[in-house]
């Protein structure tokens, strides 16, 4: 029997109300009804045998609207998967009346709501009912009609969610052993059921800050709150830890179904917050700049308590790395950067060793919120063999295709080295849909999108937990095992997180799955053969949804490569052990943090742009650090051998291989130092030389690493010198050998009592004695 409770104000209930005109809710909205509580949430043989809804109905119109009835209607089991998504939108005709309309409320005010309350019995010989027969998933629809003021009755809004029965309770007034006995489940061919458990968040430790910076600085301080009590990585881990506590999970089945799929950029951050950290107050702005307003951040405390509870939950269960940032290994690939595709790939295993001092299990890449790619299948084959856990191929060729297939899970080999073994985008889409803050996954095909906003918390629980059980209850479905992978973002109240993972227990309590541990699956995806053919497509157009654009993969390739000239050069500090290598790190981190896929698909290219500009900049500045110290004036040089003084300055936090280049101009040798290790703050060099002339000349003097990478900016020096160079030397030898010959010459001459023929054309002195007396005389 259908009963109806008023929650507010004083109802008028007809028995039997006329029913409302036909047809969808127009385009302008006049109420919205809510979902506000489903009893039972899943249905089983010991539950009550009645359905009870409870919700709310709200005038959001600019009109009081009359005679607000409501009704509660089903529709038939959902018999393929894309059913999972298609029954919570578009046309109702599937969807029939388990009883007449009930009027709610005379008339509804604007911005007033009011509250109802609607029961059904499951199934019944005698009366009105869903009509729920067997175990399975039943789509269900709370319909609402009304007369707004100046307009005609009709269907003013509906509100719809998934009931999953796992088994039929007795009719409380049926017989025992007739057709309305308990209906179990068939549970001849359990599921194998393996779900992966998401912590994960986005970037934020704020870009362009090279290693060794002290403190850690952030973009935000959202992470305190989210590790803190009640916050959403809190609730995710709080789940997990009740899961698969010995008093809840004895036998471990739970947890040997769970693993937890960790990304290291997350733990990174939460490892660097414990030592204290600082949140930058313009966070798209330059926050490596010296100077740049920061605020002491919250959740050092917070990050303590919550990585050591992850250290102790992942020593008792699986835990699985995701991509390094969840970086979307499409655009990895369209980089090309060997080192970069380490980092995101292989390395993420060995971070989560470090930090969790657990060994995480290799062999899987999980891609939890974007599409599997030929490019990112292609980058994988490059690397050791795995198993890739993705969405399955939910594309039709048209999106306006109403129905598209249903998507194929059967794992495939798409190379000799990776397999895809793939999960429902249909039940991912609806993990995806729940918490506060839904989202619709990349990779979801658009025939199968809803409102999201439009139905509430609960009814988009309640579509979870149907989607999680819709496989199991179906034992014609195939193939019959089945990965449970979430979307990475999602944001689920305590009251989500404990009802998922209560269904998960359900369904292995039960027997309708298995639990399969992620090294099985693993184990059973890497003995599938190889099929010709088999090929994933490859999203090219510009504006698909959540593709990095070329500009973006240009600029990350350009920063990638400068880095990698700069790194090369580097070396370690001896007095801090910090390697070049550790130095840089973090810049090229901040490239995949640029490209994650946990930002939302429309402003993934508007966030990357802002955090590579930032990038940009501070690898200018790392170039810029190595600099020749330019002097307040000019040189002057005593000697043609006199040296050419120099000052280098090193503003990085480790040693680097620099050579010079001098720009002398001819006439001046420079001696080549060669390569020198110049280590942080100033270092005094005296250049050899040798000059061979005596002017005022410009000299360029150039720094740049072994390989040539030219560092900061080129110092043009003004030299004079006072040398008079080769040729005035070997005047001065000639002459010198003159004069010293023609004094031999003259002792010779003399030694032997000879007159010097010098002295041929002088006066005798005597001659020249009488013309000084006869000058005097005259």
């Amino acid at each position: 029997m259908l009963r109806l409770v008023a929650v507010a104000g004083i109802l008028t209930v007809s028995g039997v109300a006329p029913h409302a005109a036909a047809g969808e809710p127009g385009a302008t909205p006049f109420v919205q009804v809510r979902i506000d509580q489903v009893t039972p949430q899943v249905a089983t043989t010991t539950s009550e045998p009645v359905v009870t809804v409870k919700g709310t109905v709200t005038n959001i119109g600019d009109r009081p609207v009359r005679e607000v009835m409501v009704r509660l209607e089903h529709a038939a089991a959902v018999t393929a998967s894309i059913g999972l998504r298609t029954n919570l939108d578009g046309d109702t005709d599937q969807y029939e009346a388990a009883e007449d309309f009930v009027t709610v409320a005379p008339e509804l005010k604007r911005g007033q709501k009011i509250g109802f309350s609607l029961s059904a019995p499951m199934r019944s010989a005698a009366k009105h009912s869903l009509d729920i027969s067997a175990p399975g998933v039943y789509p269900m629809l709370v319909n609402v009609n009304g007369t707004p003021d100046y307009g005609a009755p009709a269907r003013l809004d509906n509100a719809r969610f998934l009931l999953p029965v796992v088994g039929v309770p007795p009719d409380p007034q049926g017989v025992a052993g007739d057709a309305l006995a308990v209906v179990a489940p068939d549970t001849s061919k359990p599921v194998p059921v393996t779900m992966l458990w998401p912590l994960a968040d986005k970037p934020r430790l704020a870009p362009g800050v090279p290693g060794g910076t002290i403190p850690v600085r952030l973009t935000d301080d959202e992470l305190a709150t989210s590790l803190a009590g009640g916050g959403r990585l809190d609730v995710l881990l709080s789940a997990a830890e009740f899961t698969t506590n010995r008093d809840v999970d004895p036998d471990g089945a739970i947890g040997r179904a769970l693993c937890l799929a960790i990304d290291p950029d997350l733990l990174v951050t939460v490892n660097a917050m414990m030592a204290g950290y600082v949140v930058s107050d313009s966070p798209s702005g330059p926050a490596q700049l010296p100077g740049t307003p920061t605020h002491p951040g919250t959740g050092q405390a917070a990050a303590l308590n919550w990585l050591n509870r992850l250290r102790a939950l992942a020593h008792r269960m699986c835990v699985a790395p995701l991509p390094y940032a969840q970086a979307d290994l499409d655009a990895v690939q369209r980089i090309g950067d060997v080192g970069l595709t380490a980092t995101a790939t292989g390395g993420a295993a060995d971070i989560v060793d470090q930090i969790l001092g657990v060994a995480a299990v290799r062999g899987a890449t999980l891609i939890p919120d974007g599409s599997l790619t030929q490019r990112a299948v292609d980058l994988l084959s490059a690397n050791n063999s795995t198993v890739v856990i993705a969405a399955a191929d939910s594309s039709t060729g048209d999106s306006n295709t109403p129905t598209p297939p249903t998507a194929d899970t059967t794992p495939r080999r798409l190379s000799p080295q990776v397999v895809l073994a793939p999960f429902d985008p249909a039940v991912g889409a609806a993990f995806g849909a729940t918490g506060s803050d839904p989202v619709a996954p990349p990779y979801l095909n658009a025939a199968l999108a809803i409102r999201l906003q439009h139905d509430s918390e609960i009814a988009r629980r309640q579509d979870a937990l149907g989607s999680m059980l819709w496989r199991a209850l179906q034992p014609k479905a195939l193939p019959r095992n089945q990965i449970l992978l979430p979307p990475t973002s999602w944001k689920l109240s305590s009251d989500d997180a404990g009802a998922i993972l209560t269904t998960l227990a359900t369904a292995i309590r039960s027997g309708l799955a298995v639990p399969r541990p992620l090294p099985a699956l693993i184990a059973d995806a890497s003995a599938v053969p190889p099929v010709n053919g088999t090929k994933q497509p490859d999203i090219e157009a510009a504006g698909a949804r959540g593709r990095f654009t070329d500009a973006v993969i240009a600029k990350i390739s350009a920063e990638v490569g400068r880095l990698s000239g700069l790194s090369v050069a580097l070396t370690t500090d001896i007095r801090t052990g910090l390697t070049g290598v550790n130095y840089t790190a973090p810049l090229r981190e901040d490239t995949l943090r640029a490209i994650s896929q946990a930002n939302g698909p429309d402003t993934r290219n508007g966030l990357a742009q802002q955090r590579l500009q930032v990038v940009g900049d501070a690898i200018n500045d790392l170039f810029g650090a190595v600099t020749i110290v330019k002097p307040a004036g000019s040189y002057t040089l005593a000697t043609e051998h006199s040296p050419l003084p120099l000052a280098l300055h090193n503003g990085l936090a480790v040693p680097i291989r620099v050579r010079l280049s001098i720009d002398a101009p001819p006439g001046m040798t420079v001696t080549d130092l060669g390569e020198m290790e110049l280590p942080p703050g100033y270092l005094p060099l005296r250049v050899p030389i040798e000059v061979n002339f005596t002017q005022r000349v410009a000299i360029d003097v150039a720094l740049h690493t072994p390989a040539g990478v030219p560092l900061g900016e080129p110092v043009r020096l003004s030299v004079h010198s006072n040398a008079y160079g080769k040729v005035l030397f070997a005047i001065t030898m000639s002459a010198g050998a003159v004069l010293f010959a023609l004094a031999g010459r003259r002792l010779w001459h003399r030694f032997r009592g000879q007159p010097d023929p010098a002295d041929l054309d002088r006066p005798d002195p005597s001659d020249a004695d009488d013309y000084v007396n006869d000058e005097q005389r005259a």
